[in-house]
């Protein structure tokens, strides 16, 4: 008997995750509104977030004419540019020594962070273009105050360089009121006002929330493209809308009696006789026990508690009441999506947005809305 392709299986024997070309089309769309006299790039590193290089770089590219990606690291832009083979992709990691034949074989662009990464593509980057980076308080990736200093006194090392871009990154992008914000910004326009003609970058999804003095000529939004919030004290714009759904199954439902514990180590014991579904997502999904009796997911109209720990493949939640009288095996249940957004999950998990998102797992059931 020939073995059976995850492509054969029932779509129902795993959870799914669902995600929404169009509404990322259509976030990419707002962003440029937020930021209206700018370009904006797309960040589709870590897979695009975890939800699928492959699928959302074409659909930002041909679809929402977006010409500008960053991604993290080689092995990333390599299968970008798989998929995108027109478009401009910026490498943030920049380049190691002995990788500068795969910048220029696949026309990526590093984002030069040191004296020595200048060097090198100086050196052997047979003059296409690169981007600068330039660290005005992150403490991180980029060209140090007193590196910057040095090369901007001494200009000789950037001869014959073809610089597409200057960059920065803020620190504190989501907390509108911290003082490195205004820092950062006046520490980045003294340095890209020595490149006259050169765009320049600054703004990531928080730092477009700032408003347009932080916009220059490229925006780099990535969490607002998957409908998070990357601000702490404002709401999201009204015009970003969640991409994505992670609906999984009800394997069983039970009584418990008063007192007895759910779960491993019993860290919730029913406070009274209680109905518990049992739920196929565990922390082998992404659903982490950070969760433990604290998370909610969206079944039948209305919220319902994570009860107990979170274990591999299953939760439990308490289905307690009249509502959930007709809830059964094999229904399906939200985990994450336009009930349990990511800034709620957040919220009651004390997870980044950043960390639920990317920690989508493979083996959910995939399900692409196509852009029509």
């Amino acid at each position: 008997m020939p073995r059976e392709t995850m492509t054969s299986l029932p779509v129902d024997c795993q959870a799914t995750l669902t995600i929404d070309l169009p509404a990322i089309v259509d976030n990419y769309r707002a962003v440029r509104k937020l930021a209206a006299n700018a370009d904006a790039a797309a960040m589709v590193k870590a897979d695009a977030y975890g939800m699928g290089i492959a699928e959302v770089a074409p659909a930002l590219f041909h679809e929402a004419g977006c010409a500008n990606f960053f991604v993290a690291n080689l092995a990333e832009a390599v299968e970008l540019r798989h998929h995108t083979p027109d478009a401009c992709i910026y490498v943030l990691n920049g380049l190691f020594a002995g990788h500068e034949a795969y910048f220029t074989d696949h026309k990526l662009r590093p984002v030069i962070n040191s004296p020595e990464q200048l060097a090198l593509w100086k050196a052997n980057g047979q003059g296409l273009p690169c981007a600068l980076h330039f660290d005005t308080g992150i403490n991180r990736l980029g060209f140090s105050p007193d590196e910057t200093a040095q090369l901007l006194n001494h200009a000789s090392p950037l001869k014959e360089v073809n610089i597409a871009l200057v960059m920065s990154h803020l620190a504190c992008a989501d907390d509108k009121g911290n003082s490195l914000n205004k820092q950062q910004l006046e520490t980045f326009r003294k340095i890209s006002a020595t490149f006259p003609g050169i765009p320049a970058s600054l703004a990531n999804s928080g730092g477009i929330l700032l408003g347009p003095d932080y916009h220059f000529d490229m925006v780099r939004p990535g969490l607002l493209l998957f409908g998070g919030n990357p601000s702490l004290n404002a709401p999201l714009p009204a015009d970003i809308h969640p991409v994505f759904t992670i609906s999984g199954r009800i394997l069983q439902v039970r009584e418990v009696r008063e007192g007895m514990g759910v779960g491993y180590g019993s860290t919730w014991n029913a406070p009274h006789r209680s109905r518990i579904a049992i739920v196929n997502v565990g922390y082998a999904d992404g659903y982490l026990q950070v969760f433990n009796n604290v998370g909610h997911l969206y079944l039948a109209g209305r919220e319902v508690p994570v009860v107990g720990r979170v274990s591999m493949d299953m939760l439990a939640i308490d289905i307690t009441g009249p509502g959930f009288s007709t809830v059964s095996e094999g229904d399906e249940i939200e985990l994450l999506g336009q009930h349990i957004t990511l800034e709620k999950a957040s919220e009651l998990s004390n997870l980044s947005q950043y960390e639920i998102l990317t920690g989508v797992r493979e083996r959910y059931h995939r399900v692409y809305i196509p852009v029509k």
